[in-house]
């Protein structure tokens, strides 16, 4: 059974603000910021297999989105421009990254 706070409707990469848009299916919209997205990536190179491996991401403030491709029913891949493609963003942590953020 799909959970309508994370089942995405669409999702736009806004160019020019720098946004994710996801809209979700209860209604909600998130706003990401591309550079947020790129300094949370949840891949192994970023995050490391354990907390104690987790590397700070920095100077990521003008990264772009070059492509984003889904990755089965689950989530979807990002290529930023700084080459980075490695982190599977699933829609529990994209909706997590929305909230998480609008409380800092």
């Amino acid at each position: 059974m799909s959970d309508a706070r994370t089942q995405p409707l669409e999702i736009r990469p806004l160019m020019i603000s720098r946004i994710l848009e996801v809209d979700w299916a209860d209604g909600h919209t998130s706003r990401v910021s591309f550079e947020r997205l790129r300094v949370e990536c949840p891949c192994a190179e970023c995050k490391g297999h354990s907390p104690a491996e987790a590397k700070t991401i920095t100077g990521k403030e003008d990264v772009s989105i070059s492509d984003v491709q889904p990755v089965g029913n689950y989530a979807i891949q990002m290529h930023f421009s700084d080459g980075h493609n490695t982190g599977i963003f699933t829609w529990e942590y994209l909706r997590f990254l929305d909230e998480e953020g609008a409380g800092a």
